[in-house]
């Protein structure tokens, strides 16, 4: 059997079918790529959001922490020093 023109054999119109098939599979793994890339990228944001609370929030906790043991190192000082004069 000899094949016809190029569009009606029907094993170029199967490649043909393939390729396409291919291509609109390609699109989407590109599509769906792109997605996770931007999903991922709102999560690294956030995460980095995070961190900077986080240290943030260390820094407050250091700095309170000081603050009470200055009050603490004050608050001895003074029974220290009523202690001497009731003495």
């Amino acid at each position: 059997m000899t094949p016809g023109p190029a569009g009606s054999d029907p094993e170029f119109e199967r490649l043909e079918r393939a390729v396409t098939a291919l291509i609109e599979r390609h699109r989407g793994a590109a599509a769906e790529i792109a997605r996770l890339r931007e999903r991922l990228e709102e999560r690294e944001q956030r995460l980095r959001v995070a961190e900077e609370q986080i240290l943030a929030l260390n820094q407050r906790r250091q700095d309170v922490a000081k603050r009470i043991d200055d009050l603490i190192a004050q608050i001895l000082l003074l029974e220290s020093q009523l202690g001497a004069a009731s003495a």
